[in-house]
């Protein structure tokens, strides 16, 4: 049996039915498993399926069964009870024998007796192409019941599935890892097999379950436990002492630190990291509060790769990370940038400093959430690593970090060093002193681990967040093709300049279905833009004809059916509040956990975050004089209220404008001084109100208020007086965002907004000549990543 092999085994598991956890080629067992942390078996969905549903539902159990070192250097079985606590996609009733179950495929068991067994390393990030991979499980191919191992690649992926070519999965495997060979990491579980391929579900696939209402917990959960585990392991086998809670019996096989460390994809030309640093690293972040959505983790990383590579360089792929752990893999094997690709490693410098960052922020943010003792040891040790750094400007930016001092925030000038370090010789030039700390040179070969500790425990203190990059969303809808069909995308946005893509559909679908097709894409891009206090802004580009569509009133989360027949059984309480008091209480009383009513998903958009709409066609354009004049007008203000169609405010509007005019607004819009905003009573989307806009973009309006929904005419004169004074409340184009958003929470209860005399559903274009022209920057190839990366 290889060395590899051998560290597999023990944390291998086959599945079946509850017995003596005999199996034979008469008895099959469901499939294979593996332990992932003290007392938790990864699996596929489908083979915990084959016990049936009440085993799905974690009502009956299953057994378990895995080996161990016996004294007589053999292997014995030990087997204990299994429950599954989370299966995704939970089937319905009657579907758990079905034969195709789609992606993710996963299932978590609890197993008792199992909390001294060892566990697999889980990878942190995809794995790369032509990957050599290990295959591992119980098979009973050969008639004879036994283990089964064999070696292949990756081959390519087809969806979500990563695609194995080589030794392929045979029945029983089912469930079984998928390891680097390199890196001595799980990087998928086996779900099957194609005539001429094998089929895997991602790793990354467990961590994309932690957005999930039912087991995002438990995910948590199981990989805090997973880390914690294997720092325990690397603690005793370096001689650390080790928590009283940790079972000896472990200690008969290697930490896979150790193992790791001799594989070739930790080799020192292809990263600076250990396999000992990492572990601990990720010990440490386990013990922190976790991020609350992804754009924590992505504007740190970003931010580190500004700094360490002295220029910045935006990723153009989506990175969906979830934990802290997630965050440091992406900076593994990173490289600085260098004319003509290729650049000296810098992800040991990148790691340590986004460490320390996440310490500040939680410092500072968060602190009320972690024990100070906690998080005085995980500054202590990133303390420690910076301490032996031989790169003096890493280790002071980390210092400032950590002990509160303004230089070490983002935006500071460069720093000095405050006791002597040896002198190196930079590998970059220098740069611009706009950045916080200088190109950096290879730390490939330090070895900080080998460093004494600092001398006193540095506990962060509370610090101002400091100025973070601004990330916004774009969604741009085209115009209406030969079919009726609109093509769109949804894009994140940098500080107004660096855009990466998030989704897009050329092929385009009918405007009725735009909010359907657009929820996914959108609830993506805002986790990646929202982040510590900044709520990511959702900028609206639509052809005229789509003006009115209520983008501001769109949900992330779609609707719950049978929500207002639950409320209408409150409609008998006399008092508005006391009706809402009921309906919450009543869900709670019902037991359901799911409601959607305490999702933030389920608010519309436009009364939790800025939402405006902005013209597509114009924005494809230079920017003209008029507009760019305006622009500054309304900006420095104060904001008057005009009327678009050119009569007074009370006036009402027309169906249509009369044949054979052209340009028949454009006169009285020209006239309206540079801070007046042009307000519209009724939808802009036909008829007059279309001419007019049209009218009002040519005169180089940035900013226009209308009522996108139909009404009594009567009400025409209220809802000027309503936007002359939301307009007056602004004073500036910029300080329209708050106010707006107040008055769409009040016209969101229809009884509060008859009694205060509110009118409408209020949109606003609000479209600033400011975006620079995409795709006129020169193109570089990237910089080499190591093997897998």
């Amino acid at each position: 049996m290889s060395t590899f092999a051998a560290m597999v085994r023990p944390s291998l598991a086959r599945i079946g039915a509850p017995g003596d956890g005999y199996a034979t080629d008469r008895d099959p067992y469901w499939g294979s498993g593996f332990f992932i942390a003290p007392g938790w078996l990864l699996t596929c969905a489908h083979v915990v399926g084959r016990g049936g549903a009440a085993v799905c539902r974690g009502e009956s159990a299953m057994s378990v069964t895995w080996q161990e070192r016996s004294a007589a250097d053999g292997w014995a079985d030990r087997t204990g009870t299994g429950t599954a606590v989370l299966v995704a996609p939970r089937p319905d009733a009657g579907e758990a024998s079905r034969d195709r179950w789609p992606f993710p495929d996963l299932a978590l068991v609890r197993v008792t007796g199992a909390d001294d067994v060892p566990c697999l390393w889980l990878g942190d990030r995809e794995a790369g192409p032509r990957t050599p991979v290990g295959l591992y499980g119980w098979s009973v191919q050969t008639g004879e019941l036994g283990i089964r191992h064999g070696d292949g690649e990756l081959a390519g992926s087809d969806a979500q599935a990563l695609l194995l070519a080589g030794s392929l999965p045979v029945g029983g495997l089912s469930g079984g890892p998928v390891l680097d060979l390199r890196h001595g990491s799980v990087i998928g579980v086996i779900k099957g097999r194609r005539p001429e391929e094998g089929v895997a579900v991602p790793v990354t696939a467990l961590y994309e379950l932690l957005d999930s209402p039912h087991g995002g917990r438990i995910v948590r959960e199981v990989l805090r436990a997973h880390d914690l585990h294997h720092l325990r392991r690397l603690d005793e086998a370096t001689g650390a002492a080790a928590p009283a809670s940790f079972a000896p019996a472990a200690s008969a096989y290697p930490d896979w630190a150790s193992f790791q460390a001799e594989l070739p994809g930790h080799a020192p030309e292809f990263t600076g990291i250990t396999a000992e640093l990492r572990t601990r690293l990720h010990g440490h972040l386990a013990q922190l509060p976790p991020p609350t959505g992804a754009g924590d983790v992505v504007h740190l990383v970003e931010d580190v790769k500004e700094q360490v590579r002295g220029e910045r360089l935006r990723s153009l792929v989506l990175r969906n990370v979830r934990t802290w752990r997630e965050g440091a893999g992406l900076l593994y094997g990173l490289r600085t940038l260098e004319p003509g690709g290729g650049g000296t490693l810098v992800d040991l410098d990148a790691v340590l400093l986004y460490a320390a960052k996440v310490t500040r922020k939680i410092a500072s943010e968060r602190a009320g959430e972690v024990e100070p003792g906690r998080l005085g040891a995980v500054a202590d040790w990133i303390a420690g690593q910076a301490a032996g750094h031989p790169n003096w400007a890493v280790g002071e930016a980390i210092r400032a970090l950590l002990e509160g001092d303004a230089g070490g925030q983002a935006g500071s000038p460069p720093m000095t060093p405050t006791t002597p370090a040896t002198p190196v010789t930079p590998t970059t030039p220098a740069t611009p002193a706009t950045l916080p700390i200088p190109p950096m040179r290879t730390t490939s070969g330090a070895s900080p681990l080998t460093t004494a500790p600092a001398p006193a425990p540095v506990v962060p203190a509370p610090l101002p967040a400091p100025a973070t990059s601004r990330t916004d969303v774009l969604v741009k809808v085209g115009a209406a093709m030969y079919d009726g069909r609109y093509p769109w995308s949804v894009q994140l946005i940098y500080d107004g300049q660096d855009v990466t893509p998030v989704a897009a559909d050329d092929r385009g679908v009918r405007a009725e279905e735009l909010v359907r097709v657009l929820r996914d894409p959108l609830t993506r891009a805002l986790s990646q833009g929202d982040h510590g206090e900044h709520l990511a802004a959702i900028e609206v580009f639509l052809p005229r004809k789509l003006f009115d569509l209520p983008v501001d009133e769109w949900q992330l989360l779609p609707e719950q059916p049978g929500g207002t027949e639950r409320r209408a059984d409150h409609a008998d309480c006399p008092d508005r509040v006391d009706r809402a008091a009921h309906e919450a209480y009543a869900d709670y009383e019902d037991g359901d956990e799911d409601d959607d009513f305490v999702d933030e998903r389920s608010i519309p958009l436009g009364m939790r975050r800025t939402v405006v709409v902005r013209d597509v066609r114009r924005n494809a354009l230079p920017p003209s004089p008029e507009w760019r004049r305006r622009w500054s007008g309304v900006q420095g203000g104060p904001l008057a209220a005009g009327t678009l169609h050119g009569r007074p405010p009370g006036a009402g509007h027309h169906g249509g404008v009369r044949p054979g005019t052209r340009l028949p607004f454009y006169r009285a819009l020209t006239a309206l001084g540079d801070a007046c905003v042009p307000v519209y009573c009724g939808p802009v989307g036909s008829g007059e109100g279309l001419a007019a806009m049209k009218d009002a973009l040519m005169a180089g309006h940035p900013v226009v208020l209308w009522r996108r929904d139909r009404h009594d005419p009567e009400d025409c004169g209220a809802f000027h007086r309503q936007a002359a004074e939301l307009l007056a409340a602004a004073r500036q184009a910029g300080g329209l965002h708050g106010p707006l958003r107040d008055l769409r929470i009040r016209l969101a209860d229809p009884e509060s907004a008859r009694a205060d005399g509110l009118r409408g559903k209020i949109a606003v274009l609000f479209d600033p000549p400011d975006r620079p022209p995409y795709g006129a920057e020169a193109m570089r190839p990237p910089p080499f990543a190591a093997p897998g990366g």
